[in-house]
């Protein structure tokens, strides 16, 4: 597999840099996989060291989706409300806007983060928040679905035992 940069820029200028492995890339779409070096706790849920993350970006979205694995089996979804995302044969970058949707294995949508919004967030970005909100509930088994089918065409993830 290729090695590929993702650079996540946050709203107070910090950046993020993962190195990950590139699984598919049309520009327009992007799918990266990255394992996790240390446990990791997100919200309650434990992402176990060595759980592999799939990730998944559209320019066209309001989002980035990191689909968790461990042991084969799907233990969460995790989208994060995103804009400026730029898909290339080096890296990845996207601004990450703050507020996360998590879906557990109960596929009931816990938004995160909403408490870190800067006081002076501009109105036309809370707009865009609420939209994608929005946006991922009311399309989120869609979205699972398609994105189950991105893997098993573009990585043999799901075809050994």
């Amino acid at each position: 597999m290729k090695k590929i940069l993702e650079k996540k820029y946050l709203l107070n200028g910090d950046i993020r840099v993962y190195n990950c492995e590139l699984i598919y890339n049309n520009q327009s779409f992007g799918i990266l996989k990255y394992i996790l070096e240390k446990q990791y706790n997100v919200s309650g849920l434990i992402l176990p060291q060595s759980s592999i993350t799939f990730a998944f970006y559209w320019i066209y979205r309001p989002y980035t989706l990191y689909r968790w694995y461990h042991n084969k089996k799907n233990i969460g979804n995790y989208f994060n409300i995103a804009d400026q995302i730029v898909l290339n044969d080096s890296e990845f970058e996207w601004r990450d806007i703050v507020v996360d949707v998590l879906y557990r294995s109960d596929d009931l949508p816990i938004i995160l983060d909403e408490d870190e919004l800067p006081t002076d967030m501009p109105d036309h970005l809370l707009e865009y928040i609420h939209s994608a909100k929005r946006q991922i509930i009311e399309n989120y088994q869609d979205i699972i679905t398609e994105t189950d089918q991105f893997l098993k065409q573009y990585c043999n993830f799901f075809r050994s035992g």
